[in-house]
C-alpha cells in the first residue's frame, strides 16, 4: 500500500511539473506576443503610417526580428520595396474662439485635407440653410476668399442632400479653403491616397461651442505621387516545395503629426504579432512538411496596396501556394471567429470545422465569403487557395485612439494559434494518404 501510495505521489509530482512546463511555455508565447504588440505600437512607430515613416521603422523593426529568429529570405534583407500614392498629414491644429481642440478626442482631419494656415470668421451652415441649397449658396457667396464652411446636419435626415451639399463646399468653384463637418461624435479616421481641394475636418458635436465666431486652423497636407513603403517577406523551408503562407498587414492608420497617432493595436499589431509568433513557433520546431512563409504588407489600410504588388511580383511562383492564412484582428475571440472566403474553400473550411469540433479551441466558427477586406483577397482573386481568421469580441475602438495594445484580451489566442498551425497538418494528411 505504502509503495503504491509512493508511486502514485511520484506520477503526480511528474505530471504537475509537466502541467508546470507547459503552462510556463504557453505563458512565455502570450508575453512574446505582448511583447511585440507593445513594441509595435510605440510611439516612435508613429501608428505604422506614413508621418516620418513610420511604416518603415516598423518593417525594418519586423526584418530584424526575422533576422533574429534565423528566418531565411528571398532577398537580401526581407524588404519587398514598392510605391504608391498617399496624402500624407503632417501638422494638424485646430483652435475654436482661441481654445485648441484635442486631436481623436474632439476632432480629426480627413485622410484627403488639403492644406490651411489661418484664423477666420466660419460660416456655419445649420439643416435649414442645407435644406434650401440657394440659401446655402447666397451664404458662401456673400463671405469674402478664403473661406471656412462649418456644415452642421443635426436633424436633416437626408443623406442625399447633405451628400449633394457638401460636394458643393469641397469643389474649388465656390472658394471655400477648409469644410468642417460636425458629427454626434468624433468619427474615427484613416490614411487616404488623394488629395481634395480644402482642407477638411471633422468634429464631435460636444466640442463645437454654443458661438463659434472664430477658427484657427493650421494643417499641412502632402501629397507624394510615389512613397516609398515596403513588405516584410520571409520563409522557412519544409519537406516540399509547396508553400503555406501565413499574412498580415503591419501598416496602421499612421500619425498626424507630431504625436496624433493611433496607434493600431487591434487593426492589425495583432495579425503581425501572431504572423511573428507563428515564425518563432516553426523556427523552434521540426522541419515542417510544406514550406513556410511569413509575409506582412503594408498599404492595407489604403487599398491591400502591399499584398496587391505582392502577387503582381511573386518571390516565388504563386501555383507553389497550397494556402494563404491571412490574420487581421486576431486578438479578441470572446464570441468566436469570422472565416473569411470559407465559403469560397469548402474544403478548408471543413478542415477548420472539424479541428474546432474536435478540441473546441473557438466558441464557433462562422463562415463567410471572401471579401476586399484584407489581404488574402488579392491571392483568392488570382486563384490561390486563401483564408482570412478575424476574432470576434470587444476590444479597444477601431481607427480611433482606443484601439491601444493594453486593450486586447488575447482571450482566445492560444486558442486560434493551435487552430492555426493544425490546418497544415490536416492538409498534409490529405495529401500523403
Amino acid at each position: 500500500m505504502k509503495k503504491s501510495y509512493f508511486l502514485f505521489f511520484i506520477l503526480l509530482t511528474i505530471l504537475n511539473f509537466l502541467d508546470f512546463i507547459n503552462n510556463t511555455a504557453l505563458c512565455q508565447d502570450t508575453r512574446y506576443v505582448r511583447k511585440q504588440l507593445q513594441m509595435l505600437c510605440r510611439p516612435e512607430m508613429h501608428g505604422r503610417g506614413y508621418y516620418n515613416r513610420g511604416d518603415s521603422i516598423a518593417a525594418f523593426y519586423i526584418a530584424d526580428q526575422f533576422r533574429k529568429l534565423g528566418i531565411r529570405s528571398f532577398t537580401a534583407d526581407f524588404i519587398q520595396r514598392h510605391d504608391f500614392n498617399v496624402n500624407r498629414i503632417n501638422r494638424t491644429v485646430v483652435k475654436f474662439n482661441g481654445q485648441e481642440l484635442k486631436f481623436n478626442r474632439d476632432y480629426v482631419v480627413s485622410p484627403y485635407s488639403a492644406s490651411v494656415k489661418g484664423t477666420f470668421k466660419p460660416v456655419i451652415i445649420y439643416a435649414s440653410q442645407m435644406q434650401n441649397p440657394d440659401k446655402f449658396l447666397a451664404m458662401v457667396n456673400e463671405t469674402p476668399a478664403p473661406k471656412v464652411v462649418v456644415l452642421d446636419s443635426s436633424g436633416l435626415k437626408n443623406p442625399g442632400l447633405y451628400k449633394f451639399i457638401r460636394a458643393l463646399a469641397t469643389g474649388k468653384e465656390l472658394g471655400i479653403a477648409a469644410l468642417i463637418e460636425v458629427f454626434p461624435t468624433t468619427p474615427g479616421t484613416n490614411p487616404g491616397r488623394w488629395q481634395d481641394k480644402a482642407a477638411e475636418i471633422k468634429v464631435g458635436k460636444p466640442a463645437l461651442p454654443d458661438t463659434l465666431y472664430e477658427v484657427e486652423l493650421e494643417i499641412e497636407g502632402e501629397y507624394l505621387e510615389h512613397y516609398p513603403t515596403q513588405n516584410v517577406i520571409g520563409y522557412l523551408p519544409g519537406e516540399t516545395g509547396q508553400y503555406i503562407v501565413f499574412t498580415a498587414h503591419y501598416d496602421g492608420y499612421g500619425s498626424y503629426g507630431e504625436g496624433n497617432y493611433n496607434a493600431a493595436a487591434e487593426d492589425n499589431a495583432s495579425g503581425t504579432a501572431m504572423v511573428m509568433d507563428l515564425a518563432r513557433h516553426y523556427m523552434k520546431g521540426k522541419k515542417p512538411f510544406y514550406s513556410v512563409a511569413f509575409m506582412l504588407f503594408s498599404g492595407e489600410e489604403v487599398g491591400l496596396m502591399g499584398s496587391k504588388y505582392y502577387v503582381a511580383h511573386p518571390e516565388f511562383p504563386l501555383d507553389k501556394i497550397k494556402l494563404v492564412i491571412n490574420l487581421d484582428m486576431v486578438m479578441t475571440g470572446q464570441d468566436g471567429v469570422i472565416l473569411f472566403n470559407g465559403n469560397g474553400r469548402p474544403n478548408e473550411a471543413a478542415i477548420v470545422q472539424t479541428i474546432n469540433e474536435k478540441h473546441q479551441y473557438m466558441k464557433n466558427v462562422e463562415n463567410r465569403d471572401g471579401t476586399a477586406n484584407s489581404d488574402h483577397y488579392p491571392f483568392q482573386q488570382k486563384g490561390v487557395p486563401a483564408i482570412f481568421f478575424l476574432t470576434k469580441g470587444p476590444s479597444g475602438r477601431g481607427h480611433g485612439p482606443d484601439d491601444t495594445y493594453d486593450k486586447l484580451p488575447l482571450y482566445a489566442y492560444e486558442n486560434l494559434f493551435k487552430l492555426v498551425v493544425a490546418i497544415p497538418e490536416e492538409l498534409k494528411k490529405q495529401e500523403i494518404r
